[in-house]
């Protein structure tokens, strides 16, 4: 009645040992599985998930039969594995009725007909084997969605074949290599062994070529590519065989693929394996695209904020200025960070630095005439705390946005400083012996209403000190508070003294670089050191972290 090799398990619960050996002899010989069990105590502890069918006796000495269903059916383990009760005695039509309302799958007396119980014990078996197939189906598609949720957040290709490999591992319980094309002479591959062990990553130039147009092919395990084997052995994966899909693109470019551990018998993976692949490889293409299309929108995005912060820093007089900005790669969109520095009718020179609520196009909109109309204002002979109110009377009026803004007025001659702040970080001050913060004023944000109070505070920076302004981004973590934050800018500024400003924002910015950075980075940095009469020409530099 069974195929070789799909024996089903049948577990035989009977008292007496001629009945048991009867039904147990029928379904040996008819290719089943057999496990016998003469009290109820035994056939709980024997019945398994696994167990295809219980042929279960009604009168058992311990406990009844319907006693026995009942906790194989109120097991998580067992509930869906179905019950033949089977009795002698108990054979009218209630005791029938009674036992299937008892969770009984189907219910024969005794004397048994042989052809009659094997087709009831093989009707049951295939229930229970679709029914198990349908669960293992859903399982596998709840596993196969968790897999490729990711990949369409994927943002480089090494996280793609890293993503795609460990989900098809985990997905079909196969060992997987997945394989991304980078550009003509690049392949990324990633190998994801049986279980969970870790994965192993490699890059070189020669992608897996597919015989001809075949879309998919096998590999004996003598076959194997070359360039696969160091990856494989590393990943702890016996010699076999493996099943591979291959991705083009709409061009006919080989992109990407999919190869999976297979037996040495010559068969591939089944229909429904195959069906799980392709989806990988459709992820694939949806994931490359998006990467194309994100590198794209970035390029344009850091364009962008090119043209909406100075061109340069060159001021007049003895202060070399630095600048650095960072977009956050976990973004595309412009930010509203910006900066500014600039020469006062009085011969001073404004420094500022600031930052706009959001991340659209909108906040970079606004950052640029929140940095223009400042300048504006600073030019016209206002200091800054009359500039930040008017600037502040302006966003009321036309931006919802709130802005936090640091304006630092330099004198080159003798480096006297005044900072007058909207809610933005104090700068520090940076010297042979140290670096400080300035002490913070807490006037409220712009766009806010509230006390007009603007304090301003005045120090003076020495030959080769470091005035340092940052925005948030810089130092801002999950993991701590900011006031944890400006402790380790603190730290990280000590050893800058001395340093030329753009050497200085580098290191700072490197200081910083970890991926618990998910905002854009504003970084300004003021020396007063170049003789007098010299007009050193600020620097700046964008980056996408």
């Amino acid at each position: 009645m069974t195929s070789p090799g799909t024996a089903r398990s049948v577990l035989v619960v009977d008292d007496t040992r001629a009945h048991r050996y009867v039904m147990a002899t029928w379904l040996r010989d008819a290719g089943f599985d057999v496990v016998e069990a003469a009290t109820g105590t035994e056939a709980l502890a024997l019945a398994r998930a696994s167990t295809d069918a219980v042929v279960l006796d009604v009168n058992l000495p311990d406990m009844t039969g319907s006693e026995v269903c009942r906790r194989i059916k109120a097991d998580a383990g067992t509930a869906h594995v179905p019950v033949l009760h089977v009795s002698a005695t108990s054979i009218d039509a209630a005791a029938r009725t009674a036992g299937l309302e008892g969770g009984a799958d189907a219910y024969l007396p005794e004397p048994l007909d042989r052809d009659e119980f094997l087709a009831t014990v093989s009707a049951l078996c295939r229930s229970h084997a679709a029914q198990r197939g349908a669960g293992r189906t859903a399982q596998r598609l709840g596993a196969l969605a968790d897999a490729l949720a990711p990949l369409h957040q994927a943002r480089t290709q090494e996280l793609v074949a890293d993503l795609v490999a460990r989900g098809a591992r985990d997905v079909l319980g196969r060992a997987a290599v997945a394989m991304v094309v980078v550009d003509p002479q690049t392949v990324v591959r990633a190998v994801a062994a049986a279980g969970d062990a870790p994965l192993v990553r490699g890059r070189g130039s020669v992608p897996v070529l597919p015989p001809g147009s075949a879309s998919s092919a096998r590999f004996g395990a003598d076959e194997v590519p070359e360039h696969w084997r160091p990856l494989l052995a590393a990943a702890g994966v016996p010699r076999s065989a493996w099943w591979t899909v291959w991705l083009r693109d709409a061009e006919g470019a080989l992109v990407g693929g999919l190869a999976l551990q297979v037996d040495d018998t010559g068969h591939g993976p089944s229909a429904e394996e195959r069906e799980v692949a392709a989806r990988f490889t459709e992820a694939i293409t949806v994931a490359l695209a998006n990467l194309r299309t994100f590198a794209e929108e970035h390029r344009i995005a850091m364009a962008l904020q090119r043209r909406l912060l100075p061109a340069d820093l060159a001021v007049r007089g003895g202060l070399e200025i630095a600048a650095r900005y960072e977009a956050s790669d976990a973004r595309l969109d412009v930010g509203g960070d910006f900066y500014d520095a600039f020469d006062l009718p009085d011969g001073r020179v404004a420094v500022v630095i600031g930052d706009v609520q959001g991340h659209s196009l909108r906040a970079a909109t606004v950052m640029a005439e929140v940095r223009l109309t400042l300048r504006a204002y600073l030019r016209e002979g206002h200091d800054a705390a009359q500039a930040l109110d008017l600037l502040n009377d302006s966003l009321q009026q036309d931006h919802p946005e709130l802005v936090t803004v640091c304006v630092c007025v330099v004198d080159p001659v003798d480096g006297t400083t005044e900072m007058t702040d909207a809610g933005h970080l104090p700068p520090l001050l940076v010297r042979t012996d140290g670096a400080v913060v300035a002490e913070k004023s807490g006037a409220r944000l712009l766009g806010l209403t509230g006390p007009p109070a603007r304090p301003v505070r005045r120090d003076r920076l020495g030959p080769g000190d470091l005035l340092v302004l940052v925005t948030d981004g810089l130092v801002e973590r999950r993991d701590r508070t900011l006031r944890q934050g400006v402790g380790e800018l603190v730290t990280a500024a000590a050893p800058l003294a001395g340093l030329a400003p753009a050497e200085a924002c580098d290191r700072l910015v490197d200081a910083f670089d970890d991926a618990g950075r998910e905002d854009d980075v504003a970084v300004v940095i003021v020396r007063l050191g170049a003789p007098s009469g010299q007009s050193p020409l600020g620097t700046l530099s964008l980056t996408s972290s």
